[in-house]
Protein backbone atom coordinates (compact mmCIF):
# COMPACT_ATOMS: atom_id res chain seq x y z
CA UNK A 1 0.00 0.00 0.00
CA UNK A 2 1.02 3.87 -0.39
CA UNK A 3 1.81 4.31 3.34
CA UNK A 4 4.47 1.24 3.14
CA UNK A 5 5.83 2.59 0.25
CA UNK A 6 6.49 5.66 2.10
CA UNK A 7 7.60 4.00 5.32
CA UNK A 8 10.11 2.47 2.78
CA UNK A 9 11.11 5.58 1.10
CA UNK A 10 11.93 7.29 3.83
CA UNK A 11 13.77 4.43 5.77
CA UNK A 12 16.43 4.61 2.83
CA UNK A 13 16.27 8.55 3.08
CA UNK A 14 17.64 8.08 6.50
CA UNK A 15 20.23 6.30 4.64
CA UNK A 16 23.13 4.37 6.92
CA UNK A 17 25.49 5.15 9.93
CA UNK A 18 28.13 5.13 6.90
CA UNK A 19 27.59 8.87 5.63
CA UNK A 20 30.01 9.28 2.83
CA UNK A 21 28.40 12.37 2.00
CA UNK A 22 32.30 14.85 3.38
CA UNK A 23 34.62 12.12 1.87
CA UNK A 24 33.28 11.57 -1.72
CA UNK A 25 35.35 13.93 -3.54
CA UNK A 26 38.11 11.86 -2.34
CA UNK A 27 37.09 8.49 -3.04
CA UNK A 28 38.34 8.06 -6.50
CA UNK A 29 41.92 8.20 -5.53
CA UNK A 30 41.25 5.07 -3.55
CA UNK A 31 43.11 2.13 -4.82
CA UNK A 32 41.33 0.07 -8.08
CA UNK A 33 40.66 -3.86 -7.24
CA UNK A 34 43.40 -6.32 -8.91
CA UNK A 35 41.97 -7.22 -12.24
CA UNK A 36 42.81 -10.95 -12.34
CA UNK A 37 40.97 -10.59 -8.94
CA UNK A 38 37.46 -9.63 -10.46
CA UNK A 39 38.17 -12.05 -13.76
CA UNK A 40 38.35 -15.21 -11.46
CA UNK A 41 35.23 -13.71 -9.89
CA UNK A 42 33.35 -13.49 -12.72
CA UNK A 43 34.55 -16.66 -14.27
CA UNK A 44 33.71 -18.49 -11.31
CA UNK A 45 29.77 -17.77 -10.91
CA UNK A 46 29.58 -18.39 -15.03
CA UNK A 47 28.61 -15.06 -15.95
CA UNK A 48 27.89 -13.78 -19.47
CA UNK A 49 27.77 -10.46 -21.04
CA UNK A 50 24.23 -9.17 -21.01
CA UNK A 51 23.95 -10.69 -17.78
CA UNK A 52 21.90 -8.80 -15.42
CA UNK A 53 23.83 -8.21 -11.86
CA UNK A 54 24.02 -5.78 -8.91
CA UNK A 55 26.35 -3.83 -7.21
CA UNK A 56 25.64 -3.13 -3.71
CA UNK A 57 27.48 0.07 -1.91
CA UNK A 58 28.34 1.38 -5.55
CA UNK A 59 29.81 4.71 -4.32
CA UNK A 60 31.60 6.20 -7.20
CA UNK A 61 32.06 3.33 -9.65
CA UNK A 62 34.79 1.75 -8.79
CA UNK A 63 33.73 -1.94 -9.12
CA UNK A 64 30.72 -1.16 -11.47
CA UNK A 65 33.53 -0.11 -14.16
CA UNK A 66 35.14 -3.49 -14.00
CA UNK A 67 31.64 -5.38 -14.03
CA UNK A 68 30.74 -3.04 -17.21
CA UNK A 69 33.74 -3.82 -19.13
CA UNK A 70 32.84 -7.09 -18.89
CA UNK A 71 29.55 -6.60 -20.76
CA UNK A 72 27.29 -7.09 -17.40
CA UNK A 73 24.25 -5.49 -17.21
CA UNK A 74 24.61 -3.15 -13.84
CA UNK A 75 22.19 -1.99 -11.90
CA UNK A 76 23.94 0.32 -9.06
CA UNK A 77 22.62 0.67 -4.97
CA UNK A 78 23.88 3.33 -3.40
CA UNK A 79 22.42 5.26 -0.66
CA UNK A 80 24.32 8.32 -0.77
CA UNK A 81 23.49 11.16 -2.77
CA UNK A 82 27.41 12.52 -3.06
CA UNK A 83 28.43 8.66 -3.89
CA UNK A 84 26.15 8.77 -6.59
CA UNK A 85 26.80 12.20 -8.14
CA UNK A 86 30.28 11.08 -9.11
CA UNK A 87 29.49 7.73 -9.96
CA UNK A 88 26.96 8.95 -12.86
CA UNK A 89 29.85 11.54 -13.41
CA UNK A 90 32.74 8.66 -13.97
CA UNK A 91 30.35 6.35 -15.64
CA UNK A 92 28.47 9.20 -17.44
CA UNK A 93 28.46 7.37 -20.83
CA UNK A 94 27.92 4.05 -19.44
CA UNK A 95 24.59 2.28 -19.66
CA UNK A 96 23.73 1.35 -16.70
CA UNK A 97 21.10 2.18 -13.76
CA UNK A 98 21.53 4.36 -10.76
CA UNK A 99 19.16 3.45 -7.65
CA UNK A 100 19.15 4.87 -3.98
CA UNK A 101 19.14 1.97 -1.79
CA UNK A 102 20.86 0.16 1.23
CA UNK A 103 22.62 -3.12 1.06
CA UNK A 104 19.00 -4.32 3.47
CA UNK A 105 16.74 -2.50 1.40
CA UNK A 106 18.15 -2.61 -2.23
CA UNK A 107 14.72 -1.49 -4.14
CA UNK A 108 15.35 -4.49 -6.56
CA UNK A 109 12.80 -6.75 -7.62
CA UNK A 110 12.45 -10.46 -6.80
CA UNK A 111 15.12 -12.83 -8.64
CA UNK A 112 15.81 -10.16 -10.99
CA UNK A 113 19.80 -10.59 -11.08
CA UNK A 114 22.33 -13.54 -11.38
CA UNK A 115 24.76 -11.96 -9.36
CA UNK A 116 25.25 -9.69 -5.92
CA UNK A 117 28.27 -7.62 -5.44
CA UNK A 118 29.29 -5.75 -2.31
CA UNK A 119 32.63 -3.87 -2.81
CA UNK A 120 33.76 -2.61 -0.13
CA UNK A 121 30.63 -2.22 1.53
CA UNK A 122 29.45 -5.34 3.32
CA UNK A 123 31.31 -3.98 6.38
CA UNK A 124 28.90 -0.99 6.25
CA UNK A 125 25.36 -3.24 6.67
CA UNK A 126 23.69 -5.29 8.84
CA UNK A 127 24.86 -8.46 7.40
CA UNK A 128 22.55 -11.16 7.83
CA UNK A 129 19.69 -8.95 6.84
CA UNK A 130 21.66 -7.83 3.50
CA UNK A 131 22.15 -11.61 3.08
CA UNK A 132 18.38 -12.77 3.20
CA UNK A 133 18.16 -9.07 0.86
CA UNK A 134 20.30 -10.59 -1.22
CA UNK A 135 18.57 -14.00 -1.60
CA UNK A 136 15.63 -12.25 -2.56
CA UNK A 137 16.84 -10.44 -5.18
CA UNK A 138 19.31 -13.40 -6.75
CA UNK A 139 18.33 -15.63 -9.00
CA UNK A 140 18.77 -19.37 -7.92
CA UNK A 141 22.37 -21.20 -8.06
CA UNK A 142 22.90 -16.84 -8.54
CA UNK A 143 26.22 -15.54 -6.87
CA UNK A 144 26.81 -13.74 -4.38
CA UNK A 145 30.79 -11.94 -2.95
CA UNK A 146 32.23 -9.04 -1.45
CA UNK A 147 35.63 -8.15 -1.28
CA UNK A 148 38.02 -5.43 -0.10
CA UNK A 149 40.98 -4.13 -0.61
CA UNK A 150 43.27 -4.34 1.96
CA UNK A 151 46.86 -2.76 2.20
CA UNK A 152 49.85 -4.66 3.26
CA UNK A 153 50.47 -2.89 6.70
CA UNK A 154 53.90 -4.94 7.17
CA UNK A 155 55.41 -2.63 4.39
CA UNK A 156 57.76 0.14 5.69
CA UNK A 157 56.05 3.09 4.51
CA UNK A 158 52.05 1.44 5.31
CA UNK A 159 53.38 0.50 9.09
CA UNK A 160 54.73 4.00 9.87
CA UNK A 161 51.40 4.92 8.84
CA UNK A 162 49.83 2.14 11.02
CA UNK A 163 51.99 3.92 13.84
CA UNK A 164 50.60 7.67 13.03
CA UNK A 165 47.52 6.48 13.38
CA UNK A 166 47.91 4.65 16.81
CA UNK A 167 50.06 7.19 18.27
CA UNK A 168 46.75 8.88 18.28
CA UNK A 169 43.69 6.52 18.33
CA UNK A 170 45.30 3.73 20.84
CA UNK A 171 42.36 1.43 20.45
CA UNK A 172 42.11 2.08 16.24
CA UNK A 173 40.68 -0.93 14.67
CA UNK A 174 39.44 -1.84 11.04
CA UNK A 175 36.79 -3.60 12.06
CA UNK A 176 34.65 -5.65 10.08
CA UNK A 177 36.34 -4.94 6.50
CA UNK A 178 39.18 -6.91 7.56
CA UNK A 179 37.39 -9.33 9.09
CA UNK A 180 36.68 -12.78 7.39
CA UNK A 181 32.50 -12.65 7.01
CA UNK A 182 32.87 -16.39 5.87
CA UNK A 183 30.86 -17.53 9.20
CA UNK A 184 28.27 -14.94 9.00
CA UNK A 185 27.60 -15.94 5.15
CA UNK A 186 27.70 -19.90 6.26
CA UNK A 187 25.01 -19.10 9.42
CA UNK A 188 22.63 -16.97 6.91
CA UNK A 189 21.70 -20.96 5.38
CA UNK A 190 21.72 -19.17 2.19
CA UNK A 191 24.57 -20.33 0.40
CA UNK A 192 26.39 -23.22 -0.85
CA UNK A 193 30.75 -23.52 0.00
CA UNK A 194 32.10 -20.05 0.50
CA UNK A 195 35.34 -19.54 -1.47
CA UNK A 196 37.95 -16.67 -1.91
CA UNK A 197 40.07 -15.58 -3.90
CA UNK A 198 43.30 -13.46 -3.54
CA UNK A 199 45.29 -11.28 -5.32
CA UNK A 200 48.54 -9.32 -4.37
CA UNK A 201 49.59 -6.33 -6.53
CA UNK A 202 51.03 -2.92 -6.01
CA UNK A 203 49.67 0.25 -7.10
CA UNK A 204 51.61 3.59 -7.86
CA UNK A 205 50.25 6.31 -5.93
CA UNK A 206 51.36 9.82 -5.65
CA UNK A 207 51.43 11.62 -2.50
CA UNK A 208 48.69 13.63 -3.35
CA UNK A 209 46.34 10.72 -3.95
CA UNK A 210 47.93 8.66 -0.88
CA UNK A 211 46.75 11.62 1.42
CA UNK A 212 42.83 11.99 -0.48
CA UNK A 213 43.01 8.06 0.20
CA UNK A 214 43.82 8.17 4.06
CA UNK A 215 41.40 11.51 3.70
CA UNK A 216 38.30 9.23 2.01
CA UNK A 217 38.64 6.61 4.75
CA UNK A 218 35.54 6.55 6.62
CA UNK A 219 36.55 3.94 9.64
CA UNK A 220 39.17 6.09 10.33
CA UNK A 221 37.23 9.10 10.50
CA UNK A 222 34.54 7.57 12.72
CA UNK A 223 36.82 6.81 15.31
CA UNK A 224 39.68 9.79 14.77
CA UNK A 225 36.95 12.24 15.70
CA UNK A 226 38.19 15.52 15.99
CA UNK A 227 41.54 14.33 15.84
CA UNK A 228 41.45 12.81 11.93
CA UNK A 229 42.71 16.33 10.88
CA UNK A 230 46.13 15.75 12.82
CA UNK A 231 46.14 12.64 11.66
CA UNK A 232 46.35 13.50 8.08
CA UNK A 233 48.27 16.34 8.37
CA UNK A 234 50.78 13.83 10.42
CA UNK A 235 50.81 11.33 6.81
CA UNK A 236 51.21 13.96 4.71
CA UNK A 237 54.55 15.46 6.69
CA UNK A 238 55.50 11.87 6.72
CA UNK A 239 55.23 11.17 3.25
CA UNK A 240 58.23 12.98 1.85
CA UNK A 241 58.49 11.77 -1.71
CA UNK A 242 55.92 12.43 -4.80
CA UNK A 243 55.06 9.04 -5.12
CA UNK A 244 55.18 5.80 -3.86
CA UNK A 245 54.27 1.99 -4.75
CA UNK A 246 51.53 0.69 -2.12
CA UNK A 247 51.17 -3.18 -1.93
CA UNK A 248 47.66 -4.66 -1.61
CA UNK A 249 45.77 -7.77 -1.72
CA UNK A 250 42.40 -7.43 -3.26
CA UNK A 251 40.77 -10.31 -1.04
CA UNK A 252 37.12 -12.06 -2.33
CA UNK A 253 34.51 -14.09 -0.54
CA UNK A 254 32.05 -15.53 -2.28
CA UNK A 255 29.42 -18.46 -2.65
CA UNK A 256 26.40 -19.67 -5.00
CA UNK A 257 22.43 -19.62 -3.67
CA UNK A 258 21.22 -22.85 -2.95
Amino acid sequence: NSFSQFQEWDEIKMKTDWDYTDRAHTYDSRADYNEDAILNLLNSGDLCPGDKVADIGAGTGKLTKFLLNSGLIVKAVEPNDNMRFYGRKNLQARCLEWIEGTGEKTRLDNNSVKAVFFGSSFNVVDQMKALKETKRILFDKGLFSCMWNHRDTVDFVQSEIENIIKSAIPDYSYGLRRQDPTKVIEESGIFGEVKRIEEPFWVKMTKENMIKAWESHHTLFRQAGDKFDRIIKDISEFLVKDSYMVPYTTRIWFGKKR
